[in-house]
């Protein structure tokens, strides 16, 4: 097998790697950031695409596939293609780089596979870390993609101990172990407690799939509980439609929330909590402590700049960051404790309190290092998807029991 990396290496974003005698491409995503950055697929030859997620450093390349005139067959879960097909309609309508048929075109072409079952060559296993995220298994190769050991409130975690003698893993957090999530939720809570105790608004940039559902799902629990006060949750931009499709595919997620819906009739999607705001000027949102959860999770663009300019100026209100901030991203730079941002050609001072909390959908090292060393029969490891030092301390943490690679973009292995 010859394996050649075209995207995703000692970085966060535009994940490919291409199978050459099998035809057969693994994931196909684009990096956001300031400048758009896109898969190294000139002159490169398949035929399918498998697809572990529908992330958009996973899946935004493809409709440009279409757009250029290849016809390629892609594979997935079907709760990755419902929800590719809302993302890229989003991202089509915000960069107009390709059109709506070329969307159609890969939902056109998006094979549904499920759990254990096996097509085109690839075989499909729970990943954990979005609803429907999976590792391809091609051969003697697993490539995991996106990858979560624990479950969430949501979602179970990612299968263990499988076989293969090659393995592609990302490496996000690579240099970095997960607090508990007893810890993180607990902080979590405190830090919006605190905000909403002093009269304060709480505004939360997320990605509209995965991390939105399960941030809606922990408010709204404590929400019950007692534990926060009895206040509205606003939901906005796509988070609103992929909360529709983790509904739709229910069954995908943990027993005990399907079994909420079927036997307890009580619908955790459709919360008493979950509000949207009734005026276009959102004034209704701050007419009393309130919770906003927005796209998009790294301030790129979205409602939530709309709130972050309303809110900014108030000490009294917060931002709080629940996931990664890629380099180069308007997030990125308030995590990093810039004051004043640019907003719509407008300066922005952010007098508001600014927090992070990681409510991470990616194993951390310790949670990588036994994941591989729990796949029997391995021989070799690649590390892809995680900036250099972060890829660096996870091979350290390997060790020397296999052969430990971490690519160059453009690098081609033989195993």
């Amino acid at each position: 097998m010859k394996i050649r990396f075209l995207g995703g290496t000692r970085e966060v974003g535009k994940s490919a790697v291409l199978l050459e005698e099998q035809k057969t491409l693994l994931d196909c995503g684009i990096k956001l950031g300031k400048e758009i950055g896109y898969p190294e697929l000139e002159g490169a030859e398949f035929e399918k695409v498998g697809i572990t997620h529908a992330h958009l450093d996973h899946v935004g390349y493809l409709p440009h596939l279409f757009k250029k005139g290849r016809h390629v067959e892609i594979y997935g879960t079907k709760p990755t293609k419902d929800l590719a097909g809302v993302l890229l309609s989003d991202y089509r309508r915000i960069s107009k780089s390709f059109s709506e048929k070329d969307v159609e075109d890969v939902i056109k072409n998006f094979h549904d596979v499920e759990y254990g079952e096996k097509k085109a060559g690839m075989e499909f296993f729970n990943a954990g870390h979005i609803m429907g995220s999976a590792m391809i298994r091609v051969g003697d190769l697993l490539y995991t993609g996106d990858l979560n050991v624990r479950g969430t409130r949501l979602l179970n975690g990612a299968e263990l101990g499988l076989e293969a003698k090659t393995l592609i893993i990302e490496g996000t957090y690579g240099n970095e172990d997960m607090p508990s999530r007893k810890e993180t939720e607990r902080k979590f809570i405190n830090e919006i407690k605190e905000t909403l105790d002093n009269g304060g608004h709480v505004l939360i940039p997320s990605f509209a799939v995965g991390r939105g559902q399960e941030v809606l799902f922990i408010l709204e629990n404590y929400i019950k509980s007692g534990v926060l006060p009895d206040v509205k949750i606003y939901v906005e931009g796509m988070i609103k439609k992929a909360l529709r499709i983790y509904r739709k595919n229910v069954l995908y997620g943990k027993e005990e929330i399907w079994k909420r819906i079927l036997i307890n009739e009580e619908d955790p999607f459709r919360s008493r909590y979950f509000h949207s705001s009734r005026r276009k000027d959102k004034e209704d949102v701050f007419e009393e402590p309130s919770i906003i959860v927005s796209t998009s999770g790294m301030l790129t663009g979205g409602p939530v700049l709309g709130y972050l300019k309303r809110m900014a100026s108030n000490p009294k209100n917060k931002i709080i960051f629940v996931g990664y901030q890629a380099e180069g991203t308007r997030g990125r730079e308030v995590v990093e404790g810039k004051k004043n941002v640019e907003v719509d050609d407008e300066e922005v001072e952010l007098k508001m309190k600014i927090a992070e909390v990681r409510l991470s959908a990616h194993a951390g090292r310790n949670e990588l290092i036994s994941f591989v060393k729990g796949i029997k029969g391995l021989k070799r490891v690649f590390l892809m998807h995680g900036d250099e030092g972060a890829l660096e301390s996870l091979k350290e943490g390997i060790g020397k029991r296999y052969d430990v690679n971490i690519p160059e973009l453009g690098d081609q292995f033989i195993v």
